[in-house]
């Protein structure tokens, strides 16, 4: 088997994207137990001996497409927080970013693959061990910029508390567009969560 980069690093070609969606919706109609490597192959097309020659079971694939779908947004939402030196403001950034990101990929049918890969997770122990550790992998992103600017806070003791609860709100806000929540309420959502910030926040704080 050759090395899985081309889909861990999450640069994948447009046709390599295509291929790839093609295949999580093999899984969605015949269901993981039921699909093999080789109809994933199939559904690729042109890209079929690209999935022959990295993959050698189907849980490579999804594990392997779990994290394509997550570095996206990994690496996105880590700019983002990058972009701010305030915690409130980079937080707020990256809140709303995420609810525009997850609204482009619901309306372009990608939510519900990414959904469906997280719930093939569910059904095979290695899967979900490496689903546990894309989320802790992205759950350091807000761990490090709460550390970063963790003299905000009232008690930086929160600091760690407060990252994790805000990957929470991320995960939450992913259920709701996946479930169809208007623009105006995931936004009034967003603005709930953030008010546990501000309590947090020492006061004359810049938000």
């Amino acid at each position: 088997m050759s090395s899985l980069n081309p889909i861990r690093e999450g640069e994948l070609s447009p046709e390599l994207e295509t291929a790839l969606d093609s295949c999580v919706k093999v899984l969605m109609l015949r269901g993981f137990q039921h699909s093999t490597l080789e109809d994933l192959a199939a559904a690729s097309g042109a890209s079929g001996d690209f999935i022959k020659e990295h993959f050698t079971t189907k849980e490579q694939f999804c594990a392997a497409a779990l994290h394509w779908y997550f570095s996206k947004f990994h690496r996105q939402l880590q700019s983002v927080l990058a972009l701010h030196s305030t915690l409130y403001h980079a937080i707020e950034a990256v809140l709303f970013e995420f609810i525009e990101l997850s609204r482009e990929q619901h309306a372009a049918g990608t939510a519900t693959r990414f959904h469906t890969l997280m719930d093939i997770a569910d059904l095979d122990p290695d899967l979900s061990e490496a689903l546990r550790k894309m989320k802790s992998e992205g759950m350091e992103h807000f761990i490090h910029k709460f550390t970063l600017c963790k003299g905000e806070l009232h008690n930086d003791d929160k600091a760690s508390a407060l990252a994790r609860f805000y990957c929470m709100v991320i995960e939450g806000l992913s259920v709701m567009v996946h479930q169809g929540m208007s623009h105006e309420e995931l936004y009034r959502m967003a603005n709930l969560s953030l008010e546990v910030l501000v309590n947090h926040l020492k006061k004359g704080s810049n938000f």
